[in-house]
């Protein structure tokens, strides 16, 4: 996962011509319909992770590991890692369908926001080696990397899936 990661939340029949003309397609970014996860994606899966004893539910695990895409899978074996300049543009994007997105709904309202987030361990975090490694307990409003951080993604997250799931889009991932 990079630094930040975008839920670009499009509508069956948008997501449908998407799948038809996928390199020609443009996508209009928006606040309406992006959800932006700066550099506290990562966190949030292992928040889930810890939660959950390392045993995602299914629905959780499509979230923070998609499978279906869109576009042309790309050939890791083919990618020479030493020629940075010689590295290909992404041609796929991962998305969730309207139904996984309600599973998803319904795990993510059955769990409390406090009763997840006691499990924020700033040092357990670090040891694991959760991007970007520099989570810490200063909870002031000029900090991130922390609980309170960890907190505005995980509302961030259940606002979106929720506004998902009540349009019945689909969500698009870029990052």
């Amino acid at each position: 996962m990079s630094q930040s990661l975008n839920l670009y939340q499009i509508n069956k029949s948008n997501f449908e011509e998407l799948s038809k003309n996928y390199q020609s397609y443009n996508l209009d970014f928006s606040d309406h319909n992006s959800s932006i996860f700066e550099q506290n994606y990562e966190g949030l899966i292992f928040l889930f992770s810890t939660y959950y004893n390392q045993e995602l539910p299914e629905s959780l695990e499509k979230l923070f590991y998609p499978q279906d895409f869109i576009g042309e899978e790309m050939n890791i074996s083919d990618i020479d890692f030493d020629n940075i300049d010689d590295f290909p543009e992404a041609s796929s994007t991962y998305y969730l369908n309207p139904e996984t997105i309600k599973e998803i709904d319904t795990i993510l309202n059955s769990i409390e926001n406090d009763i997840i987030l006691s499990f924020y361990d700033a040092d357990n975090f670090n040891a694991n080696d959760i991007y970007p490694n520099a989570w810490h307990n200063d909870e002031s409003e000029d900090q991130a990397f922390n609980k309170r951080h960890l907190e505005e993604g995980l509302q961030l997250l259940k606002e979106t899936i929720s506004k998902a799931k009540k349009n019945q889009n689909y969500i698009l991932f870029f990052g």
